[in-house]
């Protein structure tokens, strides 16, 4: 049986997770003397950064946290890639949606950034499920492929659950590329095979610091199709 006093921070976490996707960030406090902080109850020499998942939340208590305070935002990307890390290198803590409420939500950096990412990714297997579609980026030459950092040798296709998002990543070395639809059931009978006959991975939504979650191949059916999965398991 779960404990029932957990579930408000459980609910709190969920929501800070998906509004810091949704905004594509957080917002924090600056101030004379840096980041907005408070000293952490159970251990006051560790800090405890503050970061709201909406801006306005950073403007209504930026006067409250800082002296001469200024409202910025860490996009996502960042976000993973570099400042949660450094917070867990220095032993800070997150203070998540922070309200002066003795409850506030204290979240430890690494494993914000995991739930963070596996957040995402069941939005991204929840929107391609929706549509039916995967979008890629392809050319005469194949699909839009990156090094993957799984394996070393290896690439990943990178996948997006809708075209603009695929369209924004048409640049550079990709900008002979154009988003192409793939009806999911199309996606598992032929790009599927020819990514485990390579030996490679999927990788939904790349970012350009903090990349993506590569799958393989049988990884990635699990997640998309899960129902599916289970019968042939069954099959067996």
């Amino acid at each position: 049986m779960q404990n029932p006093n957990l579930m408000p921070d459980l609910a709190n976490r969920e929501r800070f997770i998906k509004g810091v996707i949704a905004n594509g960030g957080v917002s924090f406090v600056a101030g004379e003397e840096g980041w907005a902080c408070v000293p952490f109850k159970q251990d006051p020499s560790r800090d405890v950064v503050l970061f709201w998942s909406s801006p306005s939340e950073g403007q209504r208590w930026a006067d409250v946290v800082a002296v001469n305070p200024s409202v910025h935002h860490v996009g996502l990307d960042a976000l993973l890639a570099d400042v949660l890390p450094m917070l867990a290198q220095r032993r800070c803590l997150v203070g998540a949606d922070w309200s002066t409420d003795p409850t506030d939500l204290i979240l430890d950096p690494q494993d914000l950034v995991a739930r963070i990412w596996r957040e995402r990714g069941e939005q991204f297997m929840a929107g391609v499920q929706a549509s039916n579609t995967v979008w890629l980026l392809e050319s005469a030459s194949g699909p839009a492929t990156l090094p993957s950092t799984r394996e070393c040798g290896a690439d990943y296709i990178p996948v997006w659950p809708t075209r603009e998002a695929a369209a924004h990543n048409i640049a550079g070395a990709w900008a002979v590329k154009r988003p192409i639809a793939v009806p999911l059931g199309l996606f598992a009978e032929h790009y599927l095979p020819f990514v485990e006959q390579r030996g490679w991975f999927i990788g939904p939504e790349p970012m350009p610091a903090a990349g993506t979650k590569e799958l393989t191949a049988a990884e990635f059916s699990l997640r998309a199709f899960p129902k599916m999965t289970l019968q042939r398991l069954r099959a067996v």
